[in-house]
């Protein structure tokens, strides 16, 4: 009902000149009038509308007054109407008594006084009306109730969602320090299902030599209400004990009674090696867990009236001294007015508030939130809103009603700080729903993948990420349907289309309508695995070859003996002799590459001076073969033996690796043209040696060029590794050195030069070698191009 609404009075007498009367009477009264001229009629209407006061004559010809309104009262609806009799005979008090038995509340003789008919009946209808205001007023708090119970709800299944999350083992305790709840954590570590860790309790997995020392400690800290800590090892579902620091915070109530206990156990099983470790990361991982579910299922709701037009006398109920913490003797204004009170970020004045200021405007206030700092120093958060009082001269004060919601607030805040947490991961961490629909996207997965949330958020997640699962998705589905989670490594593809190696973490909320995954991006990791398997394939096939190598160079030594004797024997004719100089010749050149072979595995363990011409023949040799099947001119321009010091099997995996490089390059033939001759470095002033490998093969494109010396960047698409020039300009840094390059296109092809640059052995003068040489390697480009050309 509104506060302006016109109230309705039923006026009964079988005499219409009285009903005219009292309507002359009450007309004053501003409400609805409404005549009946028989019981019959008054009951009618009675069941259709609804009525404040009714005013009835005691002698009527159908139904007296007295049994009209024993009628009335035995309908429910009607058992607190107000009922007046008009009685025109004297009354004995045995009928006035009945008349009270019967439901009437005031009796009026004739001759009827108007002022007491009209001040009479005024009361009873803004008795009325205040009672129709406090009921809607109750229907408004009770939705209010309602919405803040959901609020719980949806907390309290966040907070599910956070606790299995955490890396942590987290349980809650009754205020006895029982134990009714474990997250998945406990789960998992365990292998304990929920009914099982009710059963047997976390006591049963806790190592035996230490169950009673932890049980005391535990039981000390619940009957003292204290935090509770402690360091002991549990078993896991392997068998084996991992060691934990385990913590528990009491959680009390507004009146600070403990109603339940908080508590994680964090592995430390690394970490209990070293002791000031341990205490260094005990100070570090202090939890600042606050239990979520401190909020009452009912909040306290305060009720103050103001009686008059300003506001200046206040009374409350109960709920209303507690929230502003008011004592029996306290004033309420007096208490406000000496309260900092901030409404939107700005200070206000007591006057301001909603409850006087709905009792001098007229107007209803409605939700108003406010942070109030009270005399005692605390700070509370109330929600408030006001209503004005009218009466028939209009508004007279305001009612009010006031909510605390200083713990919603707190919770807020606490739930702003995960969130914040959240984003600051680096690592990827997303929200889905069952069916992949993704939910929430943090600032690590849009770093790592390349959307931002809101182009992702609502799509299907792994569609747009194209994953590729370890395992079959229908194993992860049924994982994450019977164990509640998942975890392995997934192939995604970012935006840019790159193809990455996530290791991937999946956990499905308490309500199974949500799954949580962590991701990590490990395709480095992984690469590097690869290449390392592949290095070490490699050296084994090399261990290999020179044993096969050391093996047969025996027996060619026997048999190129043999070959000489044969060769001299006088029994040989010219022919003979010529066909054994062949044999003898290619047996020679047999034993020269086996030794070239032994020679790769028999390096000093010391830097020894090398010759970089002697270096370059030997790989050359090597890749012969290569060569002419490849169709492959050959150039060598040795103006310098190249001396320089260091392990030769580095200064051959650099050279091994260009010259490799550079006859892949030319699928189709071409030339390769090897140069050596001392130079000086212009960017350090330093005088060296220069060895140029110049091909005319198939180029290097502008875009990767900057990417050439990064490990794991290929153009050999999967043949490749990717870590052979990474390696390379790695071993000549470590010499002081350093690899250049160059490639341009040449009458429609590319001569492309790798330039290498070693500290020289020895001072070289000024007029030894040919420095102008090296320095006019990329100017020869252009004939080798021209060779390439003619030679094809």
């Amino acid at each position: 009902m509104k506060t302006d609404e016109k109230v309705n009075i039923l006026m009964v007498d079988d005499q219409p000149a009285k009903l005219l009367s009292y309507e002359v009477i009450l007309g004053d009264l501003g409400e609805n009038l409404i005549k009946a001229t028989s019981a019959s009629e008054a009951l009618n209407i009675l069941l259709k509308t609804d009525v404040a006061v009714v005013l009835m004559d005691v002698s009527m010809p159908e139904f007296d007054g007295f049994e009209l309104a024993d009628m009335i009262r035995q309908h429910p609806r009607f058992q607190r109407t107000a009922i007046i009799f008009i009685s025109g005979v004297h009354l004995t008090d045995t009928d006035k008594i009945n008349g009270y038995r019967r439901g009437a509340v005031d009796y009026i003789s004739v001759p009827v006084v108007p002022e007491v008919l009209r001040a009479k009946v005024g009361i009873f209808v803004e008795l009325h009306r205040k009672t129709r205001l406090l009921e809607g007023l109750n229907l408004e708090l009770e939705r209010r109730v309602e919405e803040r119970t959901e609020e719980l709800r949806q907390s309290e299944t966040q907070f599910r969602t956070l606790s299995n999350s955490i890396p942590q083992l987290a349980w809650m305790a009754n205020a006895e320090g029982d134990v009714f709840w474990y997250n998945q954590r406990w789960q998992d570590f365990t292998g304990m299902d929920c009914e099982d860790l009710q059963q047997f309790g976390w006591i049963d997995v806790q190592h035996p030599d230490h169950r009673e020392r932890v049980a005391a400690g535990h039981q000390k800290a619940c009957e003292a209400g204290e935090l509770w800590e402690d360091t002991f090892p549990l078993r896991g579902k392997d068998g084996d004990y991992r060691w934990f620091l385990a913590r528990a915070v009491p959680i009390t109530d507004l009146q600070g009674k403990i109603v339940r206990w908080f508590g994680t156990a964090t592995d430390i099983t690394a970490q209990i090696a070293a002791e000031e470790k341990i205490r260094q990361l005990n100070r570090q991982l202090e939890l600042r867990v606050t239990e979520l579910e401190t909020i009452m299922q009912v909040l306290p709701v305060g009720i103050a009236m103001s009686n008059d037009a300003q506001g200046t006398f206040v009374s409350g109920n109960a709920a209303f001294d507690q929230i502003f913490e008011m004592k029996e003797a306290d004033a309420p204004v007096e208490v406000l007015q000496k309260s900092e009170i901030i409404c939107s970020g700005k200070p206000v004045q007591a006057s301001d508030l909603p409850l006087p200021r709905a009792a001098l405007t007229g107007k209803p206030v409605g939700s108003t939130e406010m942070q109030v700092r009270l005399p005692s120093g605390r700070v509370k958060h109330v929600l408030a809103s006001a209503s004005p009082l009218y009466q028939a001269s209009g508004a007279k004060g305001a009612v009010g009603a006031f909510f605390d919601v200083t713990d919603r607030k707190r919770m807020e805040d606490q739930l702003r700080e995960r969130a914040d947490l959240l984003e600051l991961a680096s690592d990827a961490i997303m929200v889905r729903s069952l069916d992949g629909t993704l939910q929430f996207w943090n600032s690590g997965a849009e770093h790592l993948y390349g959307w931002k949330r809101s182009e992702i958020l609502g799509t299907d997640m792994h569609r747009v990420l194209k994953t590729v699962y370890s395992v079959t998705e229908e194993e992860v589905d049924r994982a994450l349907a019977e164990r509640k989670s998942w975890q392995g490594n997934l192939i995604h593809r970012t935006r840019d289309g790159r193809e990455i190696v996530v290791t991937s973490r999946m956990a499905v909320n308490r309500e199974g309508n949500a799954v949580l995954e962590i991701n990590r991006d490990i395709t480095a990791q992984v690469q590097a695995e690869k290449a390392l398997l592949q290095a070490e394939k490699l050296a084994a096939m090399g261990r290999v070859a020179g044993m096969i190598a050391h093996e047969i160079n025996n027996p060619l030594e026997a048999i190129t003996n043999a070959f000489y004797l044969l060769r001299t024997h006088p029994s040989l004719d010219d022919e003979a002799r010529h066909y054994a100089d062949l044999a003898e010749q290619e047996l020679a050149r047999a034993s020269h590459i086996t030794r070239q072979t032994l020679s790769f595995y028999r390096e000093s363990n010391q830097p020894t001076v090398v010759a970089v011409a002697d270096l370059l023949d030997g790989i050359l040799e090597l890749q012969q073969r290569g060569l002419q099947i490849g169709k492959i001119a050959l150039e060598r321009q040795y103006f310098t033996p190249g001396l320089v010091r260091g392990m030769p099997v580095e200064f051959r995996q650099i050279f091994v690796n260009l010259i490799s490089n550079a006859v892949q390059a030319m699928p189709e033939g071409g030339v390769l043209r090897i140069c050596v001759s001392n130079a000086t470095d212009w960017p350090t002033q330093r005088r060296g040696v220069v060895a140029s490998i110049i091909d005319t093969g198939t180029g290097i494109r502008p875009r990767d060029a900057k990417r050439l010396f990064e490990p794991f960047f290929s153009t050999k698409a999967a043949k490749g590794t990717g870590l052979g020039l990474w390696i390379s300009k790695g071993i000549a840094q470590k010499y002081e050195g350093r690899i250049s390059f160059r490639s341009l296109p040449i009458g429609g092809r590319y001569a492309t030069c790798f330039r290498v640059f070693l500290p020289s052995e020895g001072e070289l003068s000024a007029g030894d070698g040919h420095s102008a040489a090296a320095q006019v390697d990329y100017e020869r480009m252009e004939g080798n191009a021209k060779l390439a050309r003619t030679s094809s």
